[in-house]
């Protein structure tokens, strides 16, 4: 669900960036229109007929709160003792919750959590395309701003120069948390989780992928200590990228911002300055989204 929120806010911003912007909107809404009534004609082999159920209760529900059970039945056409077993492992779930009098279904916190996650990144989003722009202008390079999805990152923001040789970045483009840009949120996250991590499969993308546990603890130390760290030919070979997290809270990441270039277009005399320039960039989101860091991290 999140993710197709984002997918949407993401095709939508787009609109708004362009010239005319009611034009472009009309344009995207009956391409969207149409995908989804592709979706709807494709294959459903691989549709959960139990969880797209549970699903169209949820909307019910979150249309008009304090339905009953019979009601709620006859507008999404289930029985009532198919929807009574589905609303109960939803609200076992915190995604609903019974109304004061017992009658009835309204949104629950996990709702409520998964509503404010939504929301927050989509202004996530929002504030980082202007950013993105600003230092992809400044430095000639490609920037792009990706989030953690489980075990992996994802792309879901980019700005790329027009030069003719320059990093393509791809938009819903995944990547494993242990190699590149994406260790922002390996360094970041709690011991037991990236531990769980460090014991999977590592894969190794090139002979510069870093997959030996021991050293990615290291490595990944220092990250966490720093405004930004640097990756060389980790994902791909001759390419480097300067990575800065981006904070809704201390330590807690919600994004990473980097900007990535062919290795022979970064001399290493620029990699402070052009560091530097990621950072505050990273700070200006993480302050956008209302993150204050302490005064001697900022001084720092």
């Amino acid at each position: 669900m999140k993710l197709k929120l984002l997918r949407l806010s993401i095709q939508i911003n787009r609109c708004f960036t362009r010239r005319d912007k009611f034009s472009h909107l009309g344009f995207s809404m009956r391409v969207l229109a149409r995908k989804r009534e592709m979706t709807d004609q494709a294959d459903t082999r691989y549709t959960v007929d139990s969880v797209d159920r549970a699903i169209s209760l949820l909307q019910t529900v979150a249309g008009e709160a304090d339905l009953g059970v019979s009601e709620i039945a006859r507008r999404s056409g289930d029985s009532k003792a198919r929807a009574f077993r589905l609303l109960q492992t939803l609200v076992r779930r915190g995604l609903l919750a019974r109304s004061s009098d017992g009658k009835g279904y309204r949104l629950g916190l996990a709702a409520l959590m998964l509503g404010h996650a939504a929301s927050e990144q989509m202004d996530l989003i929002r504030i980082a395309n202007p950013v993105l722009e600003e230092l992809g202008q400044e430095i000639g390079e490609t920037t792009q701003l990706r989030i953690r999805d489980d075990q992996e990152s994802l792309c879901v923001a980019k700005w790329e120069p027009k030069r003719d040789l320059r990093v393509n970045a791809i938009v819903g483009r995944r990547r494993p948390l242990h190699a590149g840009s994406s260790k922002a949120f390996l360094a970041h996250m709690d011991d037991k989780e990236r531990e769980a991590i460090l014991s999977g499969p590592l894969k190794r993308f090139t002979k510069k992928t870093v997959t030996d546990p021991r050293l990615l603890r290291g490595g990944l130390e220092q990250i966490r200590k720093a405004k930004f760290f640097v990756s060389r030919g980790e994902i791909n070979d001759d390419l480097i990228s300067i990575t800065a997290p981006v904070f809704v809270a201390p330590g807690k990441i919600i994004a990473a911002l980097n900007i990535a270039a062919p290795e022979n277009r970064v001399p290493e005399e620029r990699i402070s300055e052009l560091g530097d320039m990621v950072a505050r960039a990273a700070h200006r989101i993480s302050a956008a989204l209302g993150f204050r860091a302490p005064a001697n991290e900022m001084a720092s």
